[in-house]
C-alpha cells in the first residue's frame, strides 16, 4: 500500500489529547449534608455500575479513536496498486462486435461499468479524457479532472454499426511516446486487435468467444427484365463448432413482403458464396434475413436496394449524325443504359460544334471558343499519354488503340480538367465547365481519324454520356458501413444532395460528389436533381461476425478501479461518529 500525502500521519498525535479527555478524573468538591442515609443509597447503587460505565466510556474511547484513525488515513489518500497515477485517456471499443451478449450482458454495458469504475478511482489531481474507437476514433471528453465531466460523456456513448480498425489506433499508439505523463487504456472485447508489446496503449479485456452467425456480404442483380430474374449473392460466416441449419428470409417493398424462404446448412468458419435466382421482385428495396438467434443481431439482417434502371437520353448536333446515333443505339438495344431521344436529350453530342445545351460531348472542335479553349494549328504529335489516370472515361478503353488524328493546338480556359495529353501537353480528351453547362472536348477529327470504325468509339461515347450525367459509377444494391459512395448525377459536385436514413424524417444536405463514410446500418435514400437513390449498409465483416477474441491477452497494468478507498474511509469516520453519539445520548438521557 502507498501514500500520496503521508505527512498527514502527523495528525494522529491528536490520539493525545483524546485519550487524556477520556482518563481525565475530576476530583469531587466535599460538602457537608444532613440526611447522609439518602446519598449512601445512591453510592451503593453508583458502585454496582461502575464498571459497566468505565466499559462504556473505554467503548467510546475506541469508537472516537477509530473515527480519527479512518480521517487520518483518509487524508492521506491511500492507494491498494501500484497505479503510477499518471493521466489517463480511456478509449472504449464501441465497435459492432460491443453489441454482443456474453452471458446475457452486452459487452459495451460492461465496458461502461468498467470505465466508470476506473473514473471514480482517479484521484483529485489526476486527470482523464474519454474517446470511443470503431472505424476511427472521437473525443467525446477532453482531459479534466471532473469525474461529473466524465460520467456524462460516458452515458452518451453508443454502439455503432461499424466493425473496428486496426489502423484507427496507430496514431494514438505512435503520440503516446510524446505524452510522457498519459496512460492510454483501451476497454475493448479484442476482435481484430493484435497488441503490441512495444505500444503503449494498454488492453483492458472484456468478453470471451461467442458462437454467432451473419452475412459477411450480400448483393442483388437484375439478371433479365423480361422476363423478371433477380440474382441473389450471399455469404455467410458462423464462430458455432457445428453445422447450423437455418434459413434466410428474403422480403421485398416497404410492407416487407416475403418472397422466398431460402434453406441454408452454414459450415463454421467463412463460407463460400452462394447465388439465389428467383422470379420475383423487382426494384426497390429488398430486406434478407437469418432465421435464428444468436450472440449478435446486427449482421443478421442485410439491407439492399436494386437500382432501377435509368437510361441517359442523348441527342446529336453533327453533320454526319449516322455513326453518333448507331452508337447510342447500340447500347439502347443491348443494356439500355442509352437512349436516343432527339427531343428531350440529358446528354448532346456534337462534332465540330459547340451546341447551347447544358452538357455536350464534343468530337472534334473547329471554332474559338472562350467557354471550350482556343483553336490553333494541326499537331504532328498524336501520342496520346493519361494524366489523370483511372478516370471513368476511360474506362474499358485502349488508349492506345484510340486515333487521335486531326488534333489541334487547343488552349483550354483556366481551371479546365485535362485527362488525356500528349508529350507537349496538349490536351486530347479535356472536360470544361460553367456555371450552367459542361463539355467533355475529344480533340480528333472524327472523319480523318476514321475513329467511327473503331470498336472504341461507342464505348467512349457511352463512358462520356454517363459520366457527364453522374452514373459512371453505378450503385451497389449494398455496401458496408464504413464506405463512402459516389452521390448519382452529382459528379461535378455542384446540386446539393438530401439523405434520409431508414424511415427517419431527418434530412441530412450534401454539397459534394460523395456520401459517406456510412455509419449506420439500414437503408439510405439519396435524392437530388437527377432524381432519388438508395442504397443497404451493412455490417459485412467477418472479424465482428465470428466474435474470436481467444488469442487476445490483457495487458493492462494496474489501475485503481472502484470508490476511492479514502472516500469509504471517510464514510466509515462518519458511521463512527455517529455511533458514539447516539452511545452518548444514552448515557446522558438514559
Amino acid at each position: 500500500m502507498s501514500f500520496l500525502y503521508p505527512g498527514y500521519f502527523l495528525a494522529l498525535l491528536g490520539l493525545i489529547p483524546l485519550v487524556a479527555v477520556y482518563f481525565l478524573k475530576v476530583r469531587p468538591r466535599r460538602q457537608s449534608v444532613t440526611a447522609f442515609f439518602l446519598w449512601e443509597a445512591v453510592f451503593d447503587q453508583k458502585k454496582n455500575t461502575a464498571l459497566f460505565n468505565r466499559l462504556r466510556e473505554l467503548l467510546s474511547l475506541l469508537l472516537m479513536a477509530l473515527a480519527l484513525l479512518a480521517i487520518v488515513l483518509a487524508l492521506t489518500a491511500p492507494e491498494l496498486s501500484q497505479d503510477q497515477r499518471r493521466d489517463l485517456l480511456l478509449v472504449i471499443d464501441n465497435s459492432a462486435s460491443m453489441s454482443a451478449l456474453d452471458d446475457g450482458r452486452v459487452r459495451l454495458d460492461a465496458a461502461r461499468k468498467i470505465a466508470s469504475d476506473i473514473i471514480r478511482g482517479l484521484s483529485a489531481h489526476q486527470q482523464a479524457a474519454l474517446a470511443t474507437v470503431s472505424m476511427d476514433v472521437q473525443y467525446q471528453s477532453h482531459f479534466t479532472t471532473s469525474p461529473k465531466t466524465l460520467m456524462d460523456a460516458l452515458k452518451e456513448i453508443e454502439p455503432s454499426d461499424c466493425p473496428f480498425q486496426r489502423d484507427a489506433l496507430d496514431a494514438l499508439g505512435a503520440g503516446a511516446v510524446a505524452m510522457d505523463n498519459c496512460r492510454i487504456i483501451l476497454i475493448s472485447d479484442g476482435c481484430d486487435y493484435q497488441a503490441d508489446p512495444n505500444t503503449a496503449i494498454e488492453l483492458v479485456k472484456i468478453g470471451a468467444a461467442q458462437e454467432n452467425l451473419g452475412f459477411v456480404s450480400c448483393d442483388l442483380r437484375m439478371l433479365q427484365r423480361q422476363p423478371l430474374q433477380v440474382g441473389f449473392y450471399y455469404k455467410l460466416a458462423s464462430s458455432f463448432a457445428e453445422e447450423i441449419d437455418t434459413d434466410i428470409v428474403l422480403s421485398y417493398g416497404p410492407d416487407n413482403r416475403i418472397l422466398k424462404v431460402i434453406p441454408v446448412t452454414v459450415k463454421p468458419g467463412i463460407n463460400e458464396a452462394e447465388v439465389y435466382t428467383l422470379a420475383a421482385g423487382g426494384p426497390g428495396q429488398w430486406r434478407a434475413t437469418l432465421d435464428l438467434e444468436d450472440a449478435l443481431d446486427k449482421d443478421n439482417s442485410a439491407f439492399l436496394a436494386l437500382q432501377p434502371q435509368r437510361p441517359v437520353r442523348v441527342r446529336v448536333d453533327s453533320d454526319h449524325p449516322f455513326f453518333l446515333v448507331n452508337s447510342v443505339n447500340a447500347f439502347a438495344r443491348t443494356s439500355g443504359d442509352l437512349i436516343y431521344a432527339p427531343d428531350t436529350a440529358d446528354v448532346t453530342l456534337a462534332n465540330g460544334r459547340i451546341p447551347q445545351a447544358e452538357r455536350t460531348v464534343i468530337f472534334g472542335l473547329k471554332e474559338n471558343s472562350d467557354w471550350c479553349g482556343q483553336i490553333g494549328p494541326e499537331i504532328d504529335d498524336v501520342l496520346a499519354r493519361i494524366k489523370l489516370d483511372k478516370h471513368p472515361v476511360l474506362d474499358d478503353c485502349d488508349l492506345d488503340s484510340i486515333p487521335f488524328i486531326g488534333a489541334r493546338d487547343i488552349s483550354p480556359p483556366a481551371g479546365s480538367l485535362v485527362i488525356v495529353e500528349n508529350a507537349a501537353h496538349v490536351p486530347l480528351i479535356y472536360r470544361v465547365q460553367d456555371q450552367q453547362r459542361t463539355a467533355l472536348v475529344v480533340n480528333m477529327d472524327t472523319l480523318e481519324s476514321e475513329f467511327y470504325y473503331s470498336a472504341w468509339f461507342p464505348i467512349l461515347v457511352y463512358n462520356a454520356a454517363r459520366h457527364l450525367m453522374g452514373q459512371q459509377d453505378s450503385l451497389n444494391a449494398a455496401c458496408a458501413t464504413g464506405d463512402s459512395l459516389p452521390i448519382p448525377g452529382n459528379t461535378l459536385g455542384r446540386d446539393s444532395t438530401r439523405v434520409t436514413v431508414g424511415d427517419s424524417n431527418d434530412v441530412t444536405q450534401l454539397s459534394g460528389s460523395s456520401y459517406g463514410p456510412i455509419r449506420q446500418a439500414g437503408f439510405h435514400t439519396l435524392k437530388n436533381a437527377a432524381g432519388q437513390w438508395s442504397v443497404g449498409a451493412n455490417l459485412f465483416a467477418a472479424t465482428e461476425t465470428l466474435l474470436d477474441n481467444r488469442d487476445v491477452r490483457d495487458t493492462s497494468e494496474a489501475l485503481n478501479r472502484g470508490w476511492p478507498l479514502s472516500l469509504i474511509l471517510a464514510m466509515l469516520a462518519a458511521l463512527l461518529l455517529l455511533l458514539e453519539c447516539i452511545l452518548y445520548h444514552r448515557r446522558k438521557v438514559g
